[in-house]
Parts: structure tokens; sequence; C-alpha cells
């Protein structure tokens, strides 16, 4: 296998104590991001949402701390990240606010129509088949209910050498996939944070 397989690899399923490492290290240094995400989508106190791919689980905190009368679910097919984020998230789990739960964005272990806003932050590169993916979030999402991406987005150089390891969406490559998958009112800024793209879509 090679080292760029390998990367992609563990970068989409990390475990052990190196993957736990990781994912301490996203809730730090990622902080900025998930901040500056949160702040383009509403979450009202009573609101349902899923953080997909959740890591180390500060999304989730992040989520439930706004969501303060609803409940936060988050989800990752990494086992290790499940047990993590179950960690850094215990007291709200304990209260009913949150649920963390083993799975894959393909094949998402959710109702239909059950979520107000769905999170993937820095994770969408890691998606077995983006098309599918964003089809599978949007059967969960609420009729008008908003999808909220928050991926980094490299300069033409840069994103072409990491094509060969990650899948990076330009801005008009996130608007087709989002339009095919059925989504709209699809609003893209890859300019107020240099070197991170978000999106916001809504289930038509």
């Amino acid at each position: 296998m090679s080292l760029s397989a390998k990367f992609l690899e563990f970068g989409g399923n990390p475990a052990g104590l190196l993957g736990r490492l990781l994912g301490l290290l996203m809730n730090a240094g990622h902080s900025d991001s998930y901040h500056w995400g949160l702040d383009h989508v509403a979450i009202k106190p009573d609101s349902i949402a899923l953080d997909v791919g959740c890591g180390g689980g500060k999304v989730v905190n992040l989520l439930a701390a706004q969501a303060s009368n609803g409940k936060v679910y988050g989800v990752d097919h990494s086992l290790d990240m499940v047990k993590l984020s179950r960690k850094v998230n215990e007291s709200i789990i304990q209260s009913g606010r949150a649920e963390i739960d083993h799975g894959s964005v393909s094949s998402l272990p959710y109702s239909d129509d059950m979520f107000d806003v769905v999170t993937a932050f820095e994770t969408i590169e890691f998606w077995p088949n983006l098309g599918e993916d964003l089809q599978e979030i949007k059967r969960v999402l609420k009729p008008s209910g908003a999808l909220l991406i928050v991926n980094r987005c490299p300069g033409v150089g840069e994103r072409d050498k990491w094509a060969k390891v990650l899948q990076l969406c330009t801005p008009d490559e996130f608007r087709e996939c989002l339009r095919d998958a059925g989504y709209g009112d699809i609003a893209v800024d890859d300019g107020s944070k240099p070197g991170w793209i978000l999106v916001l879509a809504k289930k038509s």
C-alpha cells in the first residue's frame, strides 16, 4: 500500500492511540473553524442536529450548547472516534441531550426527515461516494433542513497536489454535486476564511 493510500485510510478511519490523539488535536486545533462554520447556520434551542464524522466530539458539544432544549447526534465509522466522542460528551449524553452512534454516511442509522441541521466538518474528502452520500444526508433532513459543510480549500496548485489522496471540491463542484443531489438555496463562502470553504444548502 502506498504512503498516500495509508494516509487516506488512517485519516478516514482513525484508530488506536494515534487515532485518539488525532481526535483530541482536531478538537483543539480546529475550534476556530468549528465556531466559524456554526455561526453561518441557525441552531434553535429545540433543534435536532447531527454531526457526520463527529471525530473527537467537539462539534457535538458546540451544537448541544445551542440546542439547549433539543438533541444532538454524532455518527462516525471509527469505533475509536465513537468512544472518544462519547467520553468528551459524557455529561450531555447522560442528560439525554446527545447520542453518539457508530455508522457510515452512506447508510445513516436514522429515520427519514429527522434533523433540522446536519453538519460535516473536514470529512467529505473521505466519503465513499459524494453524490450518493449527499442524498443519504438529504433523506434524514427535515423538509427545508440545512446541511453545513466546512472543509479545507487549498489553492489550485495545492489542490492538484492533494487530489490524488483526498476528494477536494472546488466551489463550482460543490454547487453541481448539491444540485444533482436535490438541494436548493446553495450558498458557498470560500473567501472569508483563507484556506477554507463553507457550503450551506437546504433540502428542497
